[in-house]
């Protein structure tokens, strides 16, 4: 029987199906946005503490691997056993993240209450001193439309009000009570449901490894798993890299900033090191951006130390971007300062913290595969690979050697 579709236009009739279906289902998504928006949020919030538990494994993956090395050459270098020594290293990871945890919750928290409270009764006694020079201020740049005894009334109004609101709130305060308290549940229970979901991922990394390889081959051509098993084992290495350098980065800052104020005896040297240290993992704009908020509080106390500490912020942001950072996190990114910008802003206007940190390497894995895809179509063509060598076009370019696809691991470039 002869079929209805010629050899000749299955492909073509291939690639019409596949655009309509996409069509279909684009139509569809905006259509019922809302629907298919609340089904991905149900998803995401059920897959939570188990994508914490990847992200904690991630962290942990760097631990693990050293403690397996340790643990054979102490215990396993006559009689190797392999499942013990993986439970071993995972339980010394996993003890050292709850500790780390405990010990930032019983010593660090408490002083940080303590000095968030000594803030707000600064700032109250601050108010109340420069009343008039604050009432004057918001005169001047219009966020006050009346002054005199109309303010004074005003603010009378607001005092009455909330006074009236006081017996609605202590009868709404077991309600916004059980809030909190179940908000705090639920992030502790998604915080342990994580960490045991880490430990069983660190336990049986190679398994799954070889699970996700498994589907991977039995979907697509061996070359396309080959092409896509060397792209996630290049992301892995570029995001482990920056992401456990520049939290270790950042702690080693966060000490320097803490023992720096110490000895100047800045005030709050507690909470505005653990602002610096945590605004510090943003790259660029991170240390810029604790420092706004540490200059505002200590400008209440005493503003000589603000200038001072506004000084020593620089300093040890240049010690950062140029001593520091580049000796622990080496070459992992490989992009300029302009290009880092660019994936800052463009990750934060869009994922908010997670994309201001995330953004960097993102950018970064995107930018070295279009760079490896542009090298292997430029030793196609015979032409050099090297940016400068293109100064010059579109004269002449100097015909160089270059090696063959097949040499960067079937098309897809080492060098980055």
């Amino acid at each position: 029987m002869k079929p209805w579709i010629t050899e000749e236009n299955r492909a073509r009739t291939r690639s019409n199906i596949v655009v309509v279906a996409v069509a279909i289902l684009l139509i569809a998504s905006v259509y019922y946005f809302g629907t298919l928006w609340g089904i991905v949020t149900s998803v995401f919030e059920s897959a939570l503490p188990f994508l914490i538990g990847f992200a904690i494994a991630f962290l942990l993956l760097p631990i693990v691997n050293r403690m397996e090395a340790f643990f054979n050459r102490v215990f396993f270098r006559k009689k190797p056993h392999p499942r013990l020594n993986r439970g071993l290293s995972t339980a010394v990871a996993v003890i050292v993240l709850l500790l780390l945890v405990a010990g930032f919750l019983a010593i660090m928290l408490p002083q940080l209450v303590r000095s968030v409270k000594s803030i707000l009764q600064i700032a109250s006694k601050f108010i109340a001193i420069h009343a008039d020079e604050i009432n004057d201020f918001l005169l001047k740049f219009e966020f006050l439309s009346f002054d005199g005894e109309k303010l004074v009334i005003a603010w009378e109004n607001i005092i009455t009000e909330l006074v009236n609101n006081i017996s609605l709130l202590m009868n709404n305060i077991k309600v916004i009570a059980f809030g909190i308290s179940s908000g705090i549940y639920a992030v502790i229970f998604h915080f342990l449901v994580g960490v045991i979901a880490a430990f069983y991922l660190l336990m049986d990394k190679e398994t799954f490894c070889a699970q996700v390889k498994k589907l991977c081959y039995s979907l697509f051509k061996p070359a396309t798993c080959e092409t896509l098993i060397y792209w996630t084992r290049r992301a892995h290495k570029i995001f482990a890299g920056f992401i456990t350098g520049k939290i270790l980065d950042s702690m080693i800052i966060g000490v320097i900033c803490y023992l720096s104020m110490l000895v100047f005896r800045i005030e709050y040297a507690l909470l505005i090191s653990v602002i610096v240290g945590i605004t510090n993992i943003i790259p660029f704009f991170g240390p810029f951006i604790g420092a706004v908020p540490s200059v505002l509080i200590l400008l209440l106390v005493n503003p000589w130390s603000a200038l001072w500490f506004a000084i020593f912020i620089v300093i040890l942001q240049q010690l950062d971007g140029n001593v520091i950072g580049p000796f622990i996190l080496g070459d992992y990114v490989g992009l300029s300062a302009f290009w880092i910008m660019i994936a800052i802003v463009v990750g934060g206007s869009l994922f908010g913290f997670a994309g201001m940190l995330l953004g960097v390497p993102v950018f970064a894995l995107v930018y070295a595969i279009l760079r490896t895809l542009a090298e292997v179509r430029l030793r196609e063509k015979g032409l050099p690979t090297d940016s400068k060598a293109y100064a010059d076009a579109p004269e002449k370019l100097e015909q160089s050697v270059v090696r063959s696809p097949t040499d960067e691991g079937k098309g897809m470039g080492k060098r980055d």
